[in-house]
């Protein structure tokens, strides 16, 4: 397929084609924002951690090509759930299955051509990058770990390069697994940490999108990266006492939890037992 020059409105609308037969995890008005990001980037080499299935790694291609723009896109995932990074691509096989549902989305919507795919981790996709590597946009949308795609790819940033963070929103996930509750503090450590890394001049806000946010590094160059990691641990220990919204997935799960058998029945025991051991006390001092 040829992407042509100036052909905003049939690449938009291949984009929305493409968004129903892929694996699309955001909505549409963040694949349109980051369409539109890309389209006024300019020529722009984009370095994307989180590909999932590529619709937005699809949607920055489109949006690069509208405009005619030389745009290159090296995206990066595990495409695999690893003991420390859980992943939603694991329904689907493992990683050479995800990986040919990947590559076959980026050659039904034409950009194949303008994407390398990288499987594995963040840091072994740095430990390969040349010195001269340059990132003109940078996309984070991986396991919530910001602070460690900062600090590794803050170095090849360009002077005020664009940086997009999804899942920022505050809001507490949950999902019940095997009978156990798993608690997704992504969005609220993505949103307190961004929040301070503007406060003190590392990003500039620029606009949200649902809970996708757009920023300007205005002088990557100069980064105190000692100073970074002071930030991230001071977002991290916000959490051991959090406050926030739940989502309705979050109450839902609490709910069935707390009404589950499974979780009942040790609570329920255990306080027949201490009701035993307080009646036995109270018989022996009669």
């Amino acid at each position: 397929m040829e992407l042509n020059k100036n052909d905003d409105t049939d690449l938009r609308a291949l984009l929305h084609a493409t968004l129903v037969d892929v694996d699309a995890l955001m909505s549409r008005a963040v694949y349109d924002a980051l369409f539109d990001a890309a389209a006024a980037q300019g020529p722009a080499q984009v370095l994307e951690i989180g590909t999932a299935h590529g619709a937005g790694t699809i949607a920055l291609a489109l949006g690069g090509a509208s405009r005619g723009h030389d745009i290159r896109i090296a995206t990066v995932d595990t495409l695999q759930a690893l003991p420390d990074i859980p992943s939603s691509r694991a329904r689907f096989g493992g990683p050479a299955e995800n990986e040919a549902i990947v590559r076959g989305n980026f050659r039904r919507a034409g950009v194949g051509d303008r994407i390398d795919l990288h499987v594995g981790r963040s840091e072994d996709f740095a430990r390969k990058l040349p010195d001269e590597f340059s990132i003109d946009m940078l996309v984070l949308d991986a396991d919530g770990r910001i602070d460690r795609d900062l600090a590794l790819f803050g170095p090849y940033l360009a002077p005020g390069a664009t940086v997009i963070v999804d899942d920022i929103d505050g809001k507490v996930g949950a999902a019940l697994r095997g009978g156990r509750l798993a608690i997704d503090l992504k969005h609220v450590i993505s949103e307190k940490l961004t929040a301070r890394l503007v406060e003190e001049g590392y990003l500039k806000f620029e606009k949200r999108t649902i809970d996708t946010s757009f920023f300007r590094a205005p002088d990557p160059q100069n980064w105190d990266y000692a100073r970074l990691s002071e930030i991230a641990i001071a977002s991290y220990r916000e959490l051991i006492f959090l406050e926030t919204a739940i989502s309705p997935v979050m109450a839902s799960s609490i709910a069935s939890l707390l009404s589950s058998k499974s979780f009942l029945r040790p609570l329920y025991g255990g306080a027949r037992a201490i009701y035993r051991r307080l009646s036995n006390r109270g018989n022996k001092q009669d």
